[in-house]
């Protein structure tokens, strides 16, 4: 029998009612809101364990595993820390890619199963047509000079994806921009007034859309300017990340 179900529907309701009662001073929810990278902490040290421990209890470690689910879990501690009253140090993901990508070539170096590929292809090709980029743990950046945006397919595993769309030379006609990835951050810097759609979401983080902003888990932003339909030069963006931070915002 699952008693998981019904007895998360019994603390819910105990939760509400001493709120209302008054004997706590937050509700569940509320308490959800905050206290969220619990579920990111408890979820990767399941999957360590998981990655550890074979159902037969034979040590089988796989070391790309390993690190994943870890910096999964220290993700989770990093975000919770300032919400229980703890100071941290701000990192970026310009910092903690690099981090990683030392991490797990010294795994592979010990290990003596060669070295990690990684594929990080320039975006400033003068190629036409759709541009397709795929790279494993890395940072993507596009935007400090004049540049011709097409159509780009982004498939990015750990690290950071930065595109600056002000400086782009961009044609009347609809331009689709489709970015997924596992873990890490993603910004998108509009030039004014330019029509677009996005579709934004991710398992675990925050997402942020000029204004609206969510966070949490499962969380998904659609957006659409008025006179998108109507505009022949426009974008579609499209962004489906796992855990970490997505914002898109206007500059100027």
């Amino acid at each position: 029998m699952n008693l998981i179900s019904p007895v998360i529907i019994i603390l819910i309701g105990v939760g509400y009612l001493l709120a209302n009662l008054g004997i706590i001073s937050i509700t569940p929810w509320q308490a959800f809101i905050k206290y969220w990278p619990i579920i990111l902490i408890w979820f990767g040290i399941k999957q360590l364990w998981r990655t550890l421990r074979r159902p037969n209890g034979r040590y089988h470690p796989d070391s790309t595993e390993i690190v994943i689910w870890l910096v999964i879990t220290l993700l989770g501690v990093y975000i919770l820390l300032p919400r229980i009253g703890f100071n941290v140090i701000s990192l970026s993901w310009n910092l903690i890619w690099p981090a990683l990508l030392i991490i797990l070539g010294f795994i592979k170096l010990f290990k003596k199963e060669g070295v990690i590929k990684v594929d990080l292809k320039g975006l400033g090709s003068n190629t036409k047509g759709v541009r397709s980029h795929t790279s494993f743990i890395g940072e993507v950046h596009r935007g400090s000079n004049s540049w011709e945006l097409d159509d780009l397919y982004l498939r990015h595993g750990i690290g950071s994806v930065d595109l600056d769309l002000t400086q782009a030379i961009i044609p009347d006609r609809e331009i689709i921009i489709d970015i997924s990835g596992i873990v890490g951050e993603v910004t998108i810097y509009l030039p004014p007034e330019l029509p677009f759609k996005a579709v934004c979401q991710l398992n675990v983080g925050e997402i942020t859309v000029l204004g609206h902003n969510e966070s949490g888990t499962h969380r998904r932003i659609e957006m659409q300017t008025e006179d998108y339909e109507t505009a022949t030069r426009r974008l579609d963006i499209r962004v489906s990340w796992k855990i970490g931070e997505v914002k898109i915002r206007r500059i100027g």
